[in-house]
């Protein structure tokens, strides 16, 4: 089964303007994607691919409207019945806009749903806290599963505290440090030392909490200590893996704003999947990545584990094809406490019922390795 997951930004459109807002250089434009360059992109992908992910995002992809999305699932069928092609669709939204009707379309269309939201920071960040809250009671209510991510954006953000929150609320969810890129220019650069010290304490109090939530990020990190390959987008090979659609049509390696830099073209121009990641845009795009990971192969002991890092994290420090010092000092530092600490686990043999259940899950996880290699063995291809 080859997977690929495409972040498509369905509309720039979105009626938040979050503080550290990454998308806000495009104006908030209210475009939205035709219908038929959604059905050209079906169409081209499954040249390639057989499992085909769309993550539905923005903007505010809710924006797009609910006549809009019902024609996306009309055609998504229609290349269903064309082809043999699994499509599955996620969305990342702010939550403000659900109502009844959306949690009818998500429920008959098997919508994963994730919701950005900052916990008890979410109105100095985000606002409408409360109408937020009101849209996860009734997907609660309707039987659906969500989880959140939280925007770390400053030095301020308490970690603990927002965990507690979560949790307290039985929400599984993440903590994204902010994208240095859009509004979050503006703001005071969050301290890596400082941001990775507080995880590490927060991993330490998550680890023992019986009574926790997944933290998705702590459970990366512990299947890498126990020899799981568990994937995560900036540790792992996304070329050929992920792909960025615009809502004009223009290809990206992904959705964020430092790949904008290589734009593979637009979707108008391509009949094949490998078309795509043979534009000159892709092939600039991986040269520089496999740049960077020739030096982090040659002078780190980590490399094994983060790949090299992230193509968007490297540009938004400085330079495509160099080492980010700020990431790496981030993935040192998190993973050789979180390394040890696992170690330590086993070594005093810590029965698995005084852990945070999510523990259970990772470790079945690793030992059955459901989870792919991290190895960038289609883009070495490439050069």
């Amino acid at each position: 089964m080859k997977k690929i997951e495409v972040i498509l930004k369905v509309t720039q459109n979105c009626n938040l303007r979050c503080a550290y807002c990454y998308n806000s250089g495009t104006g908030y434009a209210a475009q939205t994607l035709s219908i038929e360059k959604f059905e050209k992109l079906l169409s081209v992908l499954l040249t390639e691919y057989n499992l085909i992910h769309i993550i539905w995002h923005g903007g505010e992809p809710l924006m797009a409207g609910k006549e809009f999305f019902r024609k996306a699932m009309d055609a998504e069928n229609r290349i269903r019945v064309q082809s043999s092609v699994i499509i599955e669709n996620s969305i990342q939204t702010n939550g403000t806009l659900i109502d009844g009707e959306w949690i009818r379309f998500f429920k008959q269309n098997k919508f994963r749903i994730g919701i950005s939201f900052d916990g008890i920071e979410n109105d100095k960040y985000r606002s409408q806290t409360q109408k937020v809250l009101e849209a996860m009671k009734k997907l609660r209510a309707a039987g659906l599963d969500f989880s959140c991510i939280a925007v770390v954006a400053d030095d301020d953000y308490d970690l603990k505290a927002n965990y507690r929150y979560f949790a307290g609320q039985g929400i599984n969810f993440d903590f994204n440090q902010v994208f240095g890129e859009g509004a979050a220019k503006d703001m005071a650069a969050l301290k890596t030392s400082e941001f990775a010290k507080a995880y590490n304490q927060l991993f330490d109090e998550w680890l023992y909490d019986t009574d926790g939530v997944n933290v998705r990020s702590f459970s990366f990190y512990v299947g890498l200590a126990v020899g799981g390959r568990f994937r995560i987008c900036t540790c792992s090979s996304c070329h050929m893996k992920y792909l960025g659609v615009t809502p004009d049509g223009t290809l990206y390696n992904c959705g964020r704003a430092g790949v904008e830099a290589y734009p593979f073209g637009n979707i108008d121009d391509f009949e094949t999947a490998r078309q795509i990641y043979t534009s000159d845009g892709a092939i600039a795009l991986i040269k520089g990545s496999i740049e960077r990971r020739n030096k982090c192969k040659k002078s780190c002991e980590y490399f094994d584990l983060c790949g090299g890092g992230c193509a968007d994290i490297a540009i938004g420090e400085g330079d495509l094809s160099a080492m980010p010092e700020n990431y790496c000092l981030f993935f040192k530092t998190v993973y050789s406490h979180i390394s040890q600490t696992v170690r330590g686990l086993f070594e005093k043999n810590v029965p698995l019922d005084t852990l945070n259940p999510a523990i259970r899950t990772v470790l079945a996880k690793s030992l059955t390795r459901m989870s792919g290699p991290t190895s960038n063995d289609v883009s070495d291809t490439y050069v």
